[in-house]
């Protein structure tokens, strides 16, 4: 069973016990009210009893889980109170047909045994429940999402807080690190020009990556493409220019921006599995904008042998930023065989 109807589960047994609840206790209400045997006479007494209290308990159960889950909490959260409004006016239509049916033609197959319920008190009856029911099912619903809500806004404070913590060790970590790569860079300047520009390069990276770039922390993307170039330049010095890649760039949109470190971050990928030393199967990358779109691809065959250590968040967090900074106007596509692993990112501006 998912996840999705589990809790959609749970949300109805929690209604059934609720509901059951009340109609025992309107039940021994009315039994101390009016007497036992008046009140099971209600009921037609034997089998009826039974049959009659099981279905006003489930008809109850369904009736507010449809009018709080379906429609009380979306017109809520999402303010569509029109489309919800005209949802409502058909399902109490279709609930005081099915009540007609069972109450005339069902539970009292006999139209006369119907006692003094007439057509004009039916239907007042059924109305006057119907708007208790959804005027119910309107406060519950505003307790439930001011519940969410709530729970929300506490998740939120827990995120703040270990972001914060990050940031009190971001503060004192880059400092240190910074110093240490101008050292080395200082030393090996003279001695060992490759390594020095492959720091003077590290260096470079881990500025931008750590730069504050505002709220939303979105960059230029021909900054972010800068940054690719620095990447695969590192990469040329760490396997002695000796890698194959292909690198292509058309970016015509000048204000054309992407969340900081999402191209970099794939490329990485493409670098810590691809097989970079295969002239007939390169690394490649394309970014173009251009016509309002962004385009960005890179492909690589997979690398045999040993690979390196990788958690999996990377291609993850980019997934999640796209999502929350983009919405639908973006696709993010990842094709994978045995072979070739490839992303691609659209967007549309």
């Amino acid at each position: 069973m998912s996840l999705a109807i589990r809790i959609k589960w749970k949300e109805f047994l929690v209604i059934l016990l609720i509901y059951g609840i009340w109609s025992i206790a309107v039940f021994l209400f009315l039994i101390q009210l009016q007497g036992f045997d008046k009140t099971v006479d209600q009921f037609e007494g034997g089998i009826n009893l039974y049959v009659s209290f099981t279905h006003t308990i489930l008809k109850g159960t369904a009736v507010f889980y449809v009018l709080i889950y379906h429609f009380a909490i979306p017109a809520i959260m999402d303010r569509r109170w029109g489309k919800v409004s005209v949802q409502v006016i058909v399902f109490f239509t279709v609930l005081t047909i099915y009540e007609y049916y069972w109450t005339f033609f069902v539970h009292r197959s006999d139209r006369e045994s119907a006692g003094n319920l007439s057509l004009d008190s039916f239907f007042i009856t059924t109305t006057i429940l119907n708007i208790a029911s959804t005027v119910i099912s309107y406060f519950v619903a505003v307790a439930i999402c001011s519940n969410v809500i709530r729970r929300s806004k506490e998740q939120l404070e827990r995120e703040k807080l270990k972001a914060e913590l990050a940031a009190i060790k971001y503060q004192i970590n880059p400092h240190f690190l910074f110093n240490s790569l101008s050292l080395i860079y200082t030393k090996t300047y003279k001695s060992n020009p490759e390594a020095s520009q492959a720091v003077h390069l590290l260096s470079e990276i881990m500025s931008y990556a750590l730069e504050d770039w505002g709220e939303q922390g979105i960059v230029p993307l021909a900054l972010e493409a800068e940054q690719i170039k620095k990447v695969i330049q590192m990469n040329q010095i760490r396997f002695n220019n000796n890698i194959k890649i292909s690198y292509s760039e058309d970016i015509q949109l000048k204000d054309a921006k992407i969340p900081t470190l999402t191209l970099v971050t794939l490329v990485e990928n493409a670098f810590k599995h691809g097989e970079l030393h295969d002239a007939k199967n390169q690394v490649s990358i394309e970014i173009m904008a251009r016509n309002s779109k962004i385009n960005f691809l890179v492909s690589n065959k997979k690398r045999n042998g040993p690979k390196e250590l990788s958690k999996g968040i990377g291609v993850n967090n980019v997934q999640q930023r796209l999502n929350l900074m983009y919405g639908s106007t973006h696709t993010f596509t990842i094709k994978e065989d045995e072979n070739y692993y490839i992303t691609e990112i659209v967007i549309n501006i």
